[in-house]
């Protein structure tokens, strides 16, 4: 999201003071960092592509496709776009809706949460639904949120320096093999330095995260016409079968589902 784009999800908010709920959806490329901003209304970022890593307060979160976050209002956040990103926000009058949790909280998107925040969206876009029907389906939503289970994902974006010189490297190359050891001495710190950052900060050793960062890489190679086996060599990968697996491991489904599931949603939402 753009400086432009925070000031335009305000300024929607503020033209429509009167409403309950409005929509709108947002894209983002790659490596754009979001700045400490916050919202007057409650927010619900779903990225339908891609994946977020955002900071709320002293909390993080990882957003992938198949969870979505919610912020109370006034609550500032800053959020570092992992791959090229699309979301669909959401934006909740608080003189309306009063229910929801105190405290930031990344979801786990069910089917039926995902085609409800779908229906919000095209309902709010297209002005088809009433007031009153609209207020249904947002306290189906408040239900949902505030009973939905929870998850947690593994942070991918590090803070200490070093470590991000890493981090960029491997996202604009997926396939480097550089060991620890030789990314020690292109940083300027030891191995065993290096090692306690990655058990620190992000929770896994470096060769975890590494693979972390490849299956995050190839989510926007699945969105084209390659086939599995050549996204697999091209996120550093010799074997397909090793790709299938831990992409299935991270992210609850293989890649073929990915492309087959509902999650794949470009085709349906209309951002223009």
């Amino acid at each position: 999201m753009t400086i432009r784009q925070t000031k335009e999800a305000n300024l929607l908010i503020s033209e429509r003071a009167d409403f309950q709920v409005t929509a709108k959806i947002e894209q983002m490329a790659k490596g754009y960092i979001d700045r400490w901003h916050q919202h007057p209304w409650h927010q619900i970022a779903f990225p339908f592509e891609g994946i977020l890593q955002t900071k709320v307060a002293d909390s993080q979160f990882v957003i992938p496709h198949s969870g979505m976050l919610f912020i109370p209002a006034n609550t500032p956040h800053e959020s570092f776009v992992v791959t090229d990103t699309k979301f669909i926000g959401i934006y909740l009058n608080p003189r309306f809706h009063n229910h929801f949790p105190l405290i930031a909280k990344a979801i786990s998107v069910t089917p039926f949460l995902r085609e409800l925040v779908l229906h919000i969206n095209h309902s709010v876009s297209n002005s088809i639904v009433s007031e009153e029907e609209l207020s249904k389906l947002v306290a189906v939503l408040i239900d949902q949120i505030s009973s939905g289970e929870s998850y947690q994902m593994k942070l991918l974006l590090p803070s200490d320096r070093r470590l991000m010189i890493i981090f960029k490297a491997l996202m604009a190359d997926p396939q480097l093999n550089t060991k620890l050891s030789d990314w020690a001495k292109q940083v300027g710190a030891s191995e065993r330095t290096l090692s306690r950052l990655f058990t620190k900060e992000l929770g896994m050793t470096f060769p975890l995260w590494r693979q972390h960062l490849r299956l995050v890489s190839s989510l926007n190679l699945l969105e084209t016409n390659l086939s599995v086996q050549e996204i697999a060599f091209k996120v550093g990968y010799n074997a397909d079968s090793s790709f299938i697996y831990a992409f299935k491991k991270l992210f609850q489904q293989t890649p073929q589902q990915y492309r087959h599931s509902g999650f794949k949603l470009s085709s349906r939402i209309n951002d223009k």
